[in-house]
């Protein structure tokens, strides 16, 4: 595999929606080159980081319901 090729698909290698065999040449060539290793590292750090920042406590009920009183 190439790297472009690694690129392409890094994405969905991080986010587990390749195949089984796209996903072991993608792993293969991730443990041969340092550069899309890099790349990799990146990647999933990244998406880790933008779910944690996306999780939050829901508003309380009173907060929601004088919201929805007011947009109505």
């Amino acid at each position: 595999m190439r790297c472009e090729e690694c690129s392409d698909k890094l994405d969905r290698f991080v986010d587990r929606e390749l195949s089984d065999t796209e996903a072991l040449q993608v792993q293969l060539h991730l443990e041969g080159c340092p550069e899309c290793m890099d790349h990799y590292d990146f990647e999933s750090h990244l998406k880790r980081l933008v779910k944690h920042s996306c999780e939050c406590d829901k508003a309380p009920e009173a907060f929601r319901e004088k919201l929805r009183q007011i947009l109505s």
